[in-house]
């Protein structure tokens, strides 16, 4: 884990540079050709022209123009953590020979220096990763007439995380408590990047970044410490347009004729051991780009076509943020960093020195003025369309109505709702996110209605929300029995792999197939080989790698919950969390039936149905099965571990074969997703005390000893003491020094 000195911010952005592409030099020269629109250049067409659609998007988006015309507006310190940063990459690209790359892109052309404005381009294509970037393929090929493909489902993007901040009457010592742990891919370009920061003005902060992207975006230094979750409130609108009667070209909006207005693009493909050029005409009204699919057509003329308009686009603005949040010292500083809004979509999960515990959902949401988020609820109501639009995350209002305009309040967030508007609770007892709304950041707190468009969701707690706010409940044995939290108790609540499904219904489910509830914990070791039941009845309750029944439990409640919802009995009440929700709505033999199926999958899988959870889920590293421990949403787990098609990459993945609704394959349940940068921090008048994991190692070299150095402490639930005094870090026997220069 690299600690980045330097006297100014250009030398800190130089180190971070060359060290982060020490690390993922292929990862960070993928992103580089991506945002650049160069993927079919290099890599030819790609399977159904996707290189060519992706390059068409990212041309269209605008990354790299974009970012050319920002990097001027940028202040002095933005700007020169972009050129040393950039500058960084391109030193260790020239003092690295071939022979030492990584394998993947040990000789390719496409390995190239880079300026500025490109990692800035790498950034811009990073804010919208919950908006329009998971709408390359519809953007690339929208023109008039075209009406296919389908409208993607916004909650569909898989990234996820957990977050608490625990505050002085819950602390055993006082002071802050922070335990972060986002959910992100193990590999691809969305991987984190583990660094200490020390530079000019007291800047000193440890943490981690995207790949790709320089500075700390979450993290701890002696002040306070924050992590961030993806926010479940939507940052685009679709707009539907009301076409000019003799043109297909032009639209109404109130009483003018706005032109839609097309621009042409050309790439190059590889074909063979030549470039052949393509060009592609795509659309952009004054709100967006113009998108296409099957629910989203471009009618002729006096019809009606679609546009996106994204508010999560970064500004300059947001290039300042992780300085200011590293260097605040109070918490009225650090809201004052996040008042730049800069983090486009994701909540902010703080807790510092004085016991303060802050949740804030700072990120960037439609600013429809009160009229106009009226007339949008009313539409839902009349019509069915705009409501199944809104049941897939997505808003869609009348683009040629002014009503619907977006209202200008900042011009740091164009469009979007200002962050002193935005849901905001401070506590001195905990606050938290599990990627639900605001309504569940703690549910002692007074209940405010903020715009709907920061999700909807009061009826509905995912179940991994609830197991967070159990393990976080007054009372609950995770705090110990003073029931205040030690770092340690925290960390480990976290990490701990109990499944709330299981503490509420597994009783229920053993008494239904005839067996003796065991109860929460206890072993029952039944005699010759073990029914369904018996597994059950015996298991631990928890996800752990050593957990005998995890597995069978996971497959029951997936056929159980055929919609993706638990099917409970009695559903939540804020008022009673202590008992809600509760019980299956399934009967004895709906029960029993799910149960047998759930145990025909594991055993056609060639999984033992009372084996030991990590025999069957795993995490295939560098030739070597990992036995992985954690769950998913249906699990009730805090502790994530998943497969996810997350990876907007070219570089090699890890492989799955056919998975069912449950994630099992042949052999088991392969990880490449979920925990992945776990910090936990105690903030105190003496400096941060800091614990950490990295899951799947600071590098992602297979070749590198970091690629897989972690996971067997994962699956153990250990974390590892973060060095960040001087004096610590000089103890560390394996500390090696390099120093460092351009050219």
């Amino acid at each position: 884990m690299p600690h980045v000195r330097a006297d100014d911010v250009g030398g800190l952005g130089f180190g971070q540079g060359y060290a982060m592409a020490k690390a993922h030099l292929c990862v960070m020269a993928d992103q580089f050709v991506r945002v650049r629109g160069q993927r079919a250049r290099w890599f030819g067409a790609g399977t159904d022209d996707a290189h060519v659609d992706s390059d068409f998007a990212n041309l269209h988006l605008g990354w790299r123009a974009r970012a050319e015309a920002m990097v001027p507006e940028l202040s002095d310190e933005a700007r020169a953590m972009l050129d040393g940063f950039a500058a960084g990459y391109d030193r260790y690209l020239a003092v690295t020979p071939a022979a030492a790359r990584p394998a993947a892109c040990r000789d390719a052309p496409w390995l190239t220096p880079v300026v500025a404005a490109d990692v800035l381009a790498v950034v811009l294509s990073t804010s919208t990763l919950a908006s329009s970037r998971f709408l390359e393929s519809q953007l690339a090929n929208a023109g008039p007439g075209a009406a296919t493909g389908a409208l993607p489902d916004r909650r569909t993007v898989a990234a996820a995380s957990n977050a608490w901040a625990i505050g002085a009457e819950r602390s055993a010592s006082g002071g802050g408590i922070l335990v972060g742990n986002p959910h992100f891919p193990w590999d691809g370009d969305l991987v984190f990047f583990e660094v200490h920061l020390q530079g000019p003005r007291g800047l000193d902060v440890y943490g981690a970044t995207l790949v790709g992207i320089p500075g700390v975006a979450i993290g701890v230094t002696r002040h306070h410490a924050w992590s961030h979750t993806f926010s479940s409130s939507t940052h685009m609108a679709f707009y539907r347009l009301a076409l000019d009667a003799d043109s297909a070209l032009r639209y109404r909006h109130g009483d003018d004729i706005v032109p839609i207005v097309p621009t042409t693009y050309t790439i190059d493909v590889a074909d063979g051991g030549a470039l052949a050029q393509r060009s592609r005409t795509l659309y952009r009204s004054n709100l967006g780009p113009m998108v296409v699919t099957a629910l989203t057509p471009w009618d002729g003329p006096g019809g009606h076509a679609f546009t996106v308009r994204d508010v999560a686009l970064a500004t300059a603005a947001q290039l300042d943020q992780p300085f200011a949040m590293a260097r605040a010292t109070s918490r009225d500083q650090f809201e004052r960093a996040l008042a730049l809004s800069g983090t486009p979509f994701v909540n902010t999960i703080y807790a510092d020195a004085a016991g303060d515990a802050l949740y804030v959902d700072g990120s960037r949401v439609p600013a429809l003025s009160q009229h106009g988020l009226g007339a949008w609820q009313l539409a839902r109501k009349l019509v069915p369309a705009i409501e199944l639009a809104w049941q897939r995350g997505l808003v869609v209002l009348d683009g040629s109505n002014p009503l619907f305009d977006l209202e200008a309040f900042d011009g740091r967030a164009p469009g979007a709702i200002p962050i002193a508007q935005a849901p905001r609770l401070l506590r001195r007892d905990f606050v938290m996110n599990a990627n639900d709304s605001y309504r569940f950041t703690n549910l002692d707190a007074a209940e405010v209605e903020y715009s709907p468009l920061y999700g909807e969701d009061g009826a509905r707690p995912s179940p991994r929300t609830l197991a967070n706010l159990a393990l976080l409940r007054a009372g609950d044995p995770a705090a110990g029995a003073d029931g205040r939290f030690t770092l340690d108790e925290a960390a480990a609540a976290m990490l701990s792999n109990r499944s709330f499904t299981a503490e509420r219904l597994r009783d229920d489910v053993v008494v239904a197939c005839g067996g003796t509830a065991a109860g929460a914990g206890a072993a029952r070791r039944p005699r010759g080989k073990p029914t369904p039941c018996d597994v059950l009845a015996a298991w631990d309750g928890r996800f752990d790698a050593a957990s005998r029944g995890a597995a069978l439990w996971r497959e029951l409640m997936v056929g159980l919950a055929r919609d993706g919802a638990v099917p409970w009995q009695q559903s939540f009440d804020r008022q009673a969390p202590a008992r809600t929700p509760d019980g299956l709505t399934s009967d004895r033999a709906a029960i029993v039936a799910e149960l047998d199926a759930a145990a025909r999958r594991l055993r056609a899988a060639g999984v033992d149905i009372g084996g030991e959870l990590g025999a069957a889920q795993h995490a295939p590293r560098a030739g070597v099965r990992l036995p992985v421990s954690g769950g998913d949403d249906l699990d009730g787990v805090a502790n994530v571990v998943a497969y996810r098609e997350f990876d907007a990459s070219l570089l090699p993945r890890t492989p799955r074969g056919p998975a069912s609704a449950s994630g099992l394959s042949a052999g088991g349940y392969v990880v490449n997703y979920g925990s992945s940068f776990i910090l936990a921090a105690e903030l105190g008048p003496d400096g941060p005390h800091a614990k950490a994991l990295f899951t799947y190692g600071n590098s992602s070299d297979p070749a590198s000893p970091h690629y897989r150095d972690q996971l067997e402490a994962f699956a153990r639930g250990e974390l590892r003491p973060v060095r960040f005094d001087d004096a610590e870090i000089a103890a560390d026997p394996t500390l090696v020094t390099e120093e460092i220069a351009g050219p």
